[in-house]
């Protein structure tokens, strides 16, 4: 068997260190060649890439040229301007590549994603009602409805950038987290609220969604986080679900926001037998209808995060979906699938090979 090379993709090569090491050393019975490469460490005049490359002999990194790699598992995650505008466009070219194949493309941004899935009869009942917001006019209309709102940013994840609007007797209240540490601010009067909301806009893109009731009986937030992987025969599959908790007076449950991992028995245990069978349900609906149908609408994915609501009425939302999940909260509460974990990319460059060879030989 011809031996094939997976390069993992980082913005710094050192980003998932010890992930990316795991998957390296269970390498050799794939016939797999595992590098890691910047996108900026690609030479333009002779495609060779200056990275390191998976030494077996001293189960470590070392350094080494190489040229594209086979399969590319892109772990890229653009935060800054800077590496935006350097890497972006290096990451698309690689993509349209015909030397390489990307283990997964991606997915594009939260206001594209619910346009193409509010289509779907089934899985659009699970989107929580989403505005693109193009004035403050917006978010004061949605304050006088239904006193509460939540502006996300259409791109992003950890969290980060969403605010919890509430309109109280005298005043309105804003909530942000930075990292672990939760803000509040108030706005005397709706002159000060708008000039405060356009300024926001003007600096990224919003999205306008209800503030859902996604607490707890204690009161503290929480969202079911579902992990699904293709399997070695391309086919999708769930690999664990774990439960993401916030911190009491949050409306995020985020790691990255303070909350904590605990596992789905753990939580549903407070749960009626009833309630369970009709949860269990919804989620099985959402594992087996929105991963074709995210690929039909957009492109080849390998793994998605998916977080979801579960409301006091029992009713059940997907809050974000993720091609790029991180891998702590599986981790923490499903520590029998870690080996699983470790060998998907692998398996699944195993079976896009078989698939390319039979493709040949027809």
């Amino acid at each position: 068997m011809e031996q094939l090379t997976l390069g993992f993709l980082a913005i710094n090569k050192n980003h998932e260190n010890s992930y990316a090491t795991e998957i390296a050393k269970r390498s050799e019975p794939y016939q797999i060649q595992c590098v890691r490469f910047e996108p900026t460490s690609i030479d333009p005049s002779t495609l060779l890439i200056d990275g390191e490359k998976f030494d077996h002999h001293l189960q470590s990194w070392i350094q080494a040229k190489f040229s594209i790699p086979t399969f590319i598992y892109d772990r890229c995650f653009f935060n800054q301007k800077q590496t935006i505008q350097k890497s972006k466009p290096i990451v698309e070219w690689l993509k349209k590549n015909p030397q390489t194949t990307f283990l997964g493309i991606g997915l594009p941004d939260k206001w594209k994603i619910y346009n193409l899935l509010q289509s779907d009869p089934i899985i659009s009942c699970y989107l929580p009602n989403t505005e693109l917001v193009q004035e403050a006019v917006q978010i004061i209309h949605h304050l006088k409805l239904h006193s509460t709102c939540l502006l996300k940013p259409f791109t992003g994840s950890r969290g980060a950038g969403i605010v919890a609007v509430k309109q109280l007797s005298d005043s309105i209240m804003i909530t942000f987290h930075k990292g672990r540490d939760k803000k509040t601010k108030l706005f005397v009067s709706l002159k000060e609220f708008s000039d405060w909301c356009e300024k926001l806009i003007q600096q990224q893109t919003y999205l306008l969604q209800p503030l859902l009731p996604l607490l707890d009986n204690q009161g503290y937030p929480f969202d079911i986080r579902l992990f699904l992987q293709k399997n070695q025969h391309g086919k999708w599959a769930l690999v664990g679900k774990g439960v993401r908790k916030g911190y009491y007076g949050s409306f995020l449950s985020n790691l990255n926001s303070g909350g904590e991992a605990i596992t789905y028995e753990e939580w549903s245990s407070s749960l009626s037998k009833k309630q369970i069978v009709l949860l269990e349900d919804e989620l099985r609906t959402i594992i087996s209808k929105l991963p074709p149908l995210l690929e039909e609408k957009c492109d080849r994915l390998f793994e998605i995060g998916l977080d979801i609501g579960y409301a006091k009425d029992g009713s059940v939302w997907i809050l974000d979906m993720n091609s790029k999940p991180g891998r702590k909260t599986m981790i923490a509460t499903n520590p029998k699938s870690i080996e699983k974990l470790y060998q998907a990319p692998l398996a699944y460059c195993s079976y896009l090979r078989n698939q390319a060879a039979i493709k040949e030989s027809n």
